[in-house]
């Protein structure tokens, strides 16, 4: 059951929202993603978006507040068909730390699609540099590795910058390493290995919401 603490801040958020005010964000962390997309995926870098579009994505807040309440230690996951729907996972120390997440995630997301379902859900994301393994209720909703895509010096993921992301202005080029896969109730897909996949593990955004 949540707090009472928690209650009162999920109804400040709301309400805030509600009345169309913007409240401060600021989040960093681990970001890492992946879509049915080529290299490289034009959503995150322009805004265009493929009709064939759609993937999944995790984070893990280090430190982070939206709204004045803290993020840190939040880990959050979707999967997005854009334009169409989309689906948050929050994996939160407590019940305060969880609503603030989601009432961030409803707002960061709300230009995405239809927001159809915020669920817990335990998140795991593990490696660095690029090479992930991301696992939602242990694969049972989602899983996928990736792999970073090396630049010219053969040491650093090629990178694209001044993008329009709400969590990051800065992606790092990486690619599927094996099948993704996603399912929860009936939302269901599958993607082959050399899909487009990007990262940044020094993730930082902030504005207003």
């Amino acid at each position: 059951m949540r707090t009472t603490r928690a209650c009162i801040a999920s109804f400040s958020l709301a309400v805030a929202a509600f009345a169309g005010d913007k409240a401060p964000y600021h989040v960093a962390g681990v970001y890492t993603e992946t879509c049915a997309c080529g290299v490289p995926c034009k959503c995150e870098l322009t805004g265009e978006i493929p009709p064939t579009c759609q993937g999944v994505g995790a984070f893990r807040f280090t430190s982070g507040d939206y709204a004045g309440r803290d993020l840190a230690g939040v880990s959050l996951a979707y999967a997005v068909k854009p334009g169409e729907w989309v689906r948050v996972y929050i994996d939160a120390p407590d019940p305060a730390h969880r609503a603030t997440a989601e009432q961030f995630a409803r707002v960061a997301y709300r230009d995405w699609g239809k927001m159809e379902a915020v669920k817990d859900a335990r998140i795991e994301i593990k490696g660095d540099h690029g090479a992930y393994t991301v696992a939602v209720d242990g694969g049972k909703i989602m899983s996928y590795v990736t792999a970073p895509i090396l630049g010219g010096d053969g040491k650093t993921a090629l990178t694209h910058g001044n993008t329009h992301s709400v969590f990051t202005d800065t992606f790092l080029q990486a690619q599927s390493a094996g099948k993704t896969v996603y399912h929860d109730d009936q939302r269901a897909f599958e993607l082959d290995p050399g899909r487009n996949a990007y990262f940044n593990e020094k993730m930082s955004g902030h504005g207003s919401l």
